[in-house]
């Protein structure tokens, strides 16, 4: 067991593995795609900005001795999603990701709302394993890693939209998991809790600039989470790595949650 594990989750434990990664242009996406290539996968970069996701390209592909590229894209365009994953069938890892739907009360979301947010959060995630899942049964070899939320285990207030479609990622990898796990491909969902990406940071200058006090503010914040902190990017991505590597190669179908205790079991 130290034997693979230590050669599994190493540097080089992926070399000769492609990564394809949603949302890879910032916070949980491109913690992911770091940690992926830090164990040496090949990279394919998701995302729709196009300057930040070069950005994040250029950086990755100076730090580690890996193959990085970039395709600007918004995994809502159903015709656009279907040229490039064209392209890129003999992707090894599937990481889905996408940022978090808005935060409202169930009365304050229309209909384009809900339309909206499941193109982005499971509609995408769909058409992405649609396309790639054949190939790596084909191969007898493949990861599918959908980040998803806490709220798949533990639905939260005014969370309505996640509360809803996200648990639609972890039926969707437990599904993948009954068709192909005997043809070598594993599937999971990862569900982090409240994590300090660039988003969360952006929400608490939001608060101070309307007068709050910014140690109050993470207080509230993390009232309920046991090890007492939000989560960092790369935490979430340790477990994407482990999964991605052959130390995880005996779990799948799982919804596997990583939010420093706050659901407790749910």
């Amino acid at each position: 067991m130290t034997d693979l594990l230590l050669s599994a989750v190493k540097p080089g434990g992926l070399t000769g593995r492609q990564a394809l990664v949603f949302g890879a242009s910032s916070g949980l996406g491109r913690a992911s795609a770091e940690t992926l290539a830090a164990l040496g996968a090949d990279l394919v970069l998701v995302a729709r900005n196009e300057a930040r996701l070069k950005t994040t390209a250029t950086e990755l592909a100076h730090r580690y001795p890996v193959s990085v590229t970039h395709v600007a894209q918004d995994i809502t365009d159903v015709g656009g999603m279907a040229e490039w994953l064209a392209r890129w069938k003999q992707t090894d890892i599937l990481v889905t990701n996408c940022g978090g739907p808005p935060v409202r009360p169930f009365q304050q979301l229309d209909l384009d709302d809900w339309e909206q947010a499941w193109q982005s959060q499971l509609r995408s995630a769909v058409q992405a394993c649609r396309a790639l899942v054949p190939g790596m049964a084909g191969q007898g070899w493949g990861r599918v890693i959908m980040l998803a939320s806490i709220t798949v285990v533990h639905p939260l207030q005014q969370f309505g939209l996640s509360n809803t479609l996200r648990p639609g990622l972890a039926g969707l990898a437990a599904t993948l998991s009954h068709e192909f796990s005997g043809r070598g491909v594993t599937a999971n969902a990862v569900c982090p809790g409240i994590t300090l990406t660039e988003r969360m940071e952006k929400l608490l200058e939001q608060a101070v600039a309307q007068g709050r006090e910014r140690e109050a503010v993470l207080a509230e914040w993390v009232r309920n989470i046991p090890l007492g902190r939000m989560g960092r990017p790369e935490e979430i991505a340790a477990m994407v790595g482990f999964l991605a590597s052959d130390a995880g190669s005996y779990i799948t179908g799982q919804t596997l949650v990583v939010d420093g205790g706050e659901s407790r079991g749910g």
